[in-house]
């Protein structure tokens, strides 16, 4: 009888044993066909903004995503690795139509790496260089963090690595990088989707910028639009069509008819970039003559930018945090010595908001700006300051004698006192013309038998506002005539790429009708560990991380054993 029993409870534990086990390998193998996560971070790093996905929805062909990440990286790498693996398999969640792979270019012989290597770089891609470091010696690699799209017969090269900050911990550039994936991937997929490419133009006519002065921006911009110039004097209404118009750096007078213009192309729904210096002050005026007292641009834009409800300050803002110009110092032999000196009417910016234009963005240099301010308006405006000094500023109000005495001068930091002043402004919403009950019966009917239709108001438009004409400048080398990347310092021989970055996320924002831009908001926390507590208390986790788990495993067996005796010993009994 006990032996029966005995070997009845012998298969019970064997047909229990099998079931777990079968449902575990059951478990493992449905785990490689299904994706299933439940996002319980507190910033909701794992969810895909809304925006995101309908935007995977509306796709109406397959993707292809090639991403030159695979191989074996420090830690740091791996984690972009796996946060780029992870994102795709969301995206393929959504829909089954975007399919993935990762591909390591410096596999294969050398002449097929090298060959690999130059397609690459024909392709606008350039390689990161990595250092990897081992017990015994240190080498130096190029990895590709890039993301390929391709859709039909278009691809795209998407960056997955934010630009190195100068002075930044590597950790926080990875963790910066990490947390707009899902922005630059799905940016990616919405820009190659697009069935035609998207109007912008630049303004002509009023001194503005030339196309040498502008090639930087405008080389960047032409991956993604169509490029093109337009004379406010030679058109009397400005094309629908252009989804945004730029003003770079205007300094001649608008007339009344442009500012018309310019109003009634707001009011049907178009984008304006105001780039504008309140006054006219170079290093060069200063240079030539001993002082300078810089004469405001007459630019006739105040009326227009008030209505829309931004006031241009005609002033000067200072700031401690601020780039360098050289200034002479002495002769060696007959050679001109010079050193770099803080020059406090050209701000560094560096971005702490959290808008998606300006999140994350590297420092942005400015030229004697001076200080922007939004006023109330009838109709309901969004108005965003995206750009500020830090809070050590301050200012000069014109008229004001400018000279490079300044540099030689000890100043007191208390007179920087003015805390942070707004360059740069977002206006969005409901404008209405600054024309409206202003235009007689006949002006009207002048317009009626022109075509032109009178609108007195705009159910959305963007407007965007800063005080400093020279951010979308580039320098033209004089020999070669070839134009310098924008952001490019020549003293400090420095490349500040938040320029380049600040003017095309906001172009991309003011264009942007599916949201996808919101997905820069995302913040993935780095969450550092205490360098010293690791230290100290090291070998303490270490061994109980190793020993932990040994004597759990010791415990459940002894338990085990014990309560099995204590059953079938009874049972043999």
């Amino acid at each position: 009888m006990s032996k029966n029993l005995l070997s009845s409870a012998h298969r019970k534990v064997s047909t229990t044993a099998f079931l777990i086990s079968g449902i575990l390998i059951f478990v493992y193998i449905l785990s490689q066909w299904l994706y299933v996560s439940i996002d319980a971070t507190e910033e909701r790093r794992f969810t895909l903004a809304p925006a995101t996905k309908q935007l995977l929805k509306s796709l109406d062909d397959r993707i292809y995503i090639k991403v030159l990440l695979a191989g074996k990286f420090p830690a740091g790498f791996k984690r972009l690795q796996e946060s780029t693996e992870d994102i795709l398999r969301r995206f393929a969640q959504v829909n089954p139509d975007i399919q993935y792979n990762f591909d390591n270019p410096n596999i294969g012989t050398v002449d097929e790496i090298n060959a690999r290597r130059k397609q690459l770089k024909a392709a606008g891609l350039i390689p990161t260089q990595l250092r990897v470091s081992d017990a015994s010696s240190e080498s130096t690699q190029e990895i590709y963090p890039f993301a390929i799209i391709n859709y039909g017969s278009r691809s795209i090269p998407v960056p997955l690595l934010q630009d190195d900050i100068p002075g930044a911990d590597k950790d926080v550039i990875i963790n910066n990088s990490i947390s707009l994936l899902e922005y630059k991937i799905a940016d990616g997929i919405q820009k190659i989707k697009r069935k035609s490419q998207v109007l912008i133009a630049f303004s002509m006519g009023q001194g503005e910028l030339t196309h040498q002065q502008t090639a930087s921006i405008e080389k960047d911009l032409q991956n993604e639009y169509v490029i093109n110039r337009i004379n406010l004097d030679s058109v009397v209404e400005i094309p629908q069509d252009i989804r945004a118009l730029i003003i770079a750096k205007p300094r001649e007078k608008f007339s009344e008819i442009q500012l018309f213009m310019l109003d009634q192309y707001v009011m049907h729904g178009g984008n304006i970039m105001f780039l504008i210096d309140p006054l006219n002050v170079s290093l060069d005026s200063i240079n030539i003559n001993k002082y300078y007292i810089p004469p405001p641009y007459e630019l006739g834009l105040d009326p227009l930018l008030f209505k829309y409800g931004a006031r241009v300050n005609p002033n000067l803002v200072l700031d401690l945090q601020c780039t360098r110009i050289p200034m002479v110092v002495g002769m060696q032999g007959d050679k001109v010595q010079t050193e770099l000196y803080p020059w406090y009417y050209y701000p560094l910016i560096t971005s702490t908001s959290d808008h998606p234009i300006t999140k994350g963005l590297d420092r942005i240099q400015l030229e004697f700006p001076s200080s922007i301010d939004t006023i109330q308006t009838a109709s309901h405006i969004k108005k965003t300051i995206l750009l500020t000094s830090s809070k050590y500023s301050r200012l000069q109000l014109t008229p004001v004698r400018l000279n490079f005495a300044i540099l030689h001068e000890q100043l007191d930091p208390t007179l920087f006192n003015k805390g942070p002043q707004g360059f740069a402004v977002m206006l969005e919403g409901s404008f209405q013309s600054m024309f409206q009950n202003r235009l007689s019966a006949e002006q009207m009917e002048v317009l009626h038998t022109a075509g032109l239709e009178f609108k007195g108001s705009t159910d959305k438009s963007k407007v965007m506002i800063v005080t400093d004409g020279d951010i979308i400048k580039n320098l033209v080398n004089p020999n070669s005539g070839e134009p310098a990347p924008l952001g490019y310092n020549k003293y400090e021989n420095t490349t500040f790429t938040g320029n380049r970055d600040f003017l095309l996320n906001s172009l991309e924002y003011m264009l942007d009708e599916s949201g996808v831009l919101e997905a820069r908001l995302k913040d993935v926390k780095l969450r550092l560990l205490d360098s010293v507590k690791a230290r100290e208390e090291g070998v303490r986790w270490q061994l109980i991380n190793i020993l932990g788990p040994l004597a759990l495993i010791f415990i459940l067996g002894m338990a085990y054993q014990f309560f099995r005796k204590r059953k079938f010993g009874k049972l043999t009994n």
